[in-house]
């Protein structure tokens, strides 16, 4: 005997009811990011802005607790010197918070 089975054809199988139908909708347009970005000044050189960054996250970092992940993700970025995660965090860290966050 031969155990093997058959593909079902896609023709067979198919149903016509329209409730099972997919559909491709169309996507909502979406807002531009809303998230707080820190201005970095062009007239600066990179050094010059990483180490006014770097302080100031520095600074931050002593007022934070230290089990707050947003202190843990702001020493990550100062020991990798990057510069855009310092943006990010230095500016939301920045601004009133808009709602109340739970820890996960």
């Amino acid at each position: 005997m031969n155990s093997a089975r058959k593909t079902p054809d896609p023709e067979s199988t198919r149903q016509s009811h329209p409730d099972q139908e997919s559909t491709i909708r169309e996507r909502e347009a979406r807002k531009l990011s809303e998230r707080p970005r820190q201005k970095s000044d062009p007239s600066f050189s990179l050094d010059q802005r990483m180490e006014y960054k770097i302080i100031a996250a520095k600074e931050l970092l002593a007022k934070l607790e230290p089990q707050d992940a947003r202190a843990r993700l702001l020493h990550i970025a100062v020991l990798r010197r990057d510069e855009s995660l310092l943006d990010g965090i230095l500016a939301e860290l920045a601004t009133p918070p808009t709602s109340p966050r739970r820890s996960r």
